[in-house]
């Protein structure tokens, strides 16, 4: 979620967010108690929804419809208006897109969608005004990275001075967040957070896909399609948070006079690219769709970010990760670690 474009999702991360899409069905049934507690308004009064961290959209035209007929199913006929925000790097052009196709929840009489062109860490709308925000896979997005990662370029494999300034701006990160959200949501309000997680130790469960990604990226260097410098300062801009600091906060810290945390549950994901690989036996289309997701996902961050490189040295990356994900399928797997989160505002 950074004003400089890392943390945008790619060209055809809609068509390639198969494991997001997974997270936000695992959080189905946390936002239906959410929508069974929240006030819902009288008189006319739009219940006004924030969908936190949209890229294209897809993954939240789901929710969305659940959460109209959540919202009807209590009052019918209230009027539904929904944000959807994102850095301004997004691919807003792609949401504009879903929001109008057919299997938009916008079809639905007097339901309204737009979008709003800035970071979650920021203030986004007035005191009081939101009844429900949503976010699913996004708050794992760092609004800076302090340190490059020395040897690598995912958060899980930094140490030292990195690791301690990755996880300190998550910390801050977390807080701005949690600290907006609680000024925009009415009392009463619903927070539903589906947030990239780590267990214990630190680890998302997507190590060997990043450690064969920069396998690769050492590779260009020693072939001199990348230099040293440019390597340098390539960063994945995310820390996937550990359960306790995703709790602590609300429970026990500076949010805990502002926030009922009602739900919490962590889940691990199976990767739904290699179910279908282990069902079909087709490598190769394991592989390019592998390389698919992780490009839609992060290669904004590595190739758009301050190492500036040519689409020649995306693509000639694709290809090689797309090769070593085939030589060694295992390592392509993403388990993900998600943590689900449901609060009220007091």
């Amino acid at each position: 979620m950074s004003p400089t474009g890392s943390g945008a999702m790619g060209s055809g991360y809609g068509r390639h967010s198969a494991a997001q899409h997974a997270g936000l069905r695992a959080a189905g049934g946390m936002l239906d108690r959410a929508l069974e507690a929240v006030p819902v308004p009288a008189d006319g009064h739009a219940f006004r929804v924030a969908d936190l961290g949209c890229a294209s959209g897809t993954n939240a035209m789901e929710p969305m419809t659940r959460t109209v007929a959540g919202v009807r199913a209590r009052r019918p006929g209230t009027p539904v208006w929904v944000t959807h925000t994102d850095i301004p790097a997004n691919d807003f052009g792609a949401l504009f897109a879903t929001l109008s196709g057919p299997s938009s929840y916008t079809r639905t009489p007097d339901v309204f969608g737009c979008a709003q062109a800035r970071s979650f860490y920021e203030p986004l709308f007035p005191p009081g005004e939101l009844h429900l925000a949503w976010c699913s896979i996004a708050v794992h997005w760092l609004s800076r990275v302090p340190l490059p990662i020395d040897g690598h370029v995912y958060s899980s494999r930094a140490s030292g001075a990195a690791r301690t300034g990755l996880r300190r701006q998550s910390a801050e990160d977390w807080a701005a967040f949690l600290g907006h959200r609680a000024t925009e949501l009415a009392s009463g309000g619903q927070l539903v957070v589906v947030g990239g997680a780590a267990t214990d130790d630190g680890l998302s469960g997507a190590e060997g896909l990043f450690d064969l990604a920069v396998d690769e990226l050492n590779d260009l260097v020693a072939r001199g399609a990348l230099t040293r410098g440019q390597l340098a300062v390539m960063t994945v801009p995310t820390w996937n948070r550990t359960t306790a600091e995703f709790v602590e906060p609300v429970v026990s810290g500076p949010f805990r006079d502002r926030f009922r945390l009602e739900e919490r549950e962590f889940v691990v994901l199976d990767d739904p690219m290699w179910v279908r690989y282990d069902a079909d036996g087709d490598l190769d289309a394991y592989a390019s769709e592998v390389t698919a997701s992780f490009m839609a996902a992060f290669g904004p961050s590595l190739f758009a970010g301050p190492a500036a490189v040519g689409p020649d040295v995306a693509q000639r990356f694709t290809d090689g990760l797309t090769a070593r994900v085939r030589n060694q399928p295992e390592h392509g797997v993403a388990r993900w670690r998600i943590q689900l989160l449901r609060a009220t505002r007091l």
